[in-house]
């Protein structure tokens, strides 16, 4: 049985497994600062003081959407501690998600849901999800359809090799080099009648995580330029007829 206790010695539990640089050693064109693990645990504290508010006002306002909050501290909790036993709880057994990594394809049920998460825990051991304050948004419609869109940061070690959809054995594969990562991104959420997640998505700049994690070069050095090159050859095969 999940409870309160449980979601706050999850918050205050370190899971970096090392200590955080001053700043990420990446290729994007600009220092990025690193925001070391108790300012995340701060901040997500924050975040979820601020939702809990916003979830007041909606009730003070007749909407009673309150059941958000203990959804979303099961959710956080069970990919920080990497404990899926309240899987029922928090999606329909026929969740539709996107990712990035699934190349425009969609994953259907909890199980291939699972599978893909973890293909990022199996890269990244110490990865941990820290929500932004100041940048969750919630909509409900007039028939009372919850959906969130909630802006957080990802942060770990890329240790091992991040393995693209169908995050198996046969899947293309990024490999890591162990630097630190720190990379924003944005979930949306769709929610059925029951409270469970039905449908969601993931979105993320791929060019800016990959430079963030030193596998894609600089936008400057000769290595990127001759990457960009190369588009030059399909265009030129689509001209000439020979490729589409």
């Amino acid at each position: 049985m999940f409870d309160e206790e449980q979601f706050q010695q999850a918050l205050r539990q370190p899971r970096l497994s090392k200590p955080v640089p001053e700043f990420l050693d990446s290729h994007r064109a600009v220092p990025i600062r690193a925001i070391p693990e108790a300012e995340l645990q701060a901040s997500t504290l924050a975040w979820f003081g601020e939702f809990e508010r916003k979830l007041e006002w909606y009730g003070k306002l007749g909407v009673d959407v309150s059941w958000l909050l203990e959804w979303a501290k099961k959710y956080w909790w069970s990919f920080l501690v990497r404990d899926m036993s309240l899987n029922h709880e928090l999606y329909a057994p026929d969740i539709r998600y996107t990712d990035v990594t699934t190349f425009g394809r969609t994953i259907v049920g909890i199980d291939e849901f699972v599978k893909y998460n973890f293909a990022f825990f199996d890269a990244i051991p110490d990865w941990r999800y820290d929500p932004l304050p100041n940048q969750v948004y919630l909509d409900v419609t007039p028939e009372g359809i919850v959906r969130t869109v909630i802006r957080y940061i990802g942060s770990g070690h890329w240790t091992g090799p991040l393995r693209l959809y169908p995050y198996d054995e046969s899947a293309p594969v990024l490999y890591g080099n162990g630097r630190f990562i720190q990379c924003p991104a944005v979930d949306r959420y769709h929610f059925n009648a029951d409270g469970l997640m039905e449908e969601g998505e993931t979105l993320y700049d791929f060019l800016d995580a990959t430079q963030r994690g030193g596998i894609l070069p600089r936008d400057d050095s000769w290595q990127f330029r001759a990457l960009m090159a190369a588009s030059k050859v399909p265009a030129l095969l689509a001209r000439w007829g020979i490729a589409r």
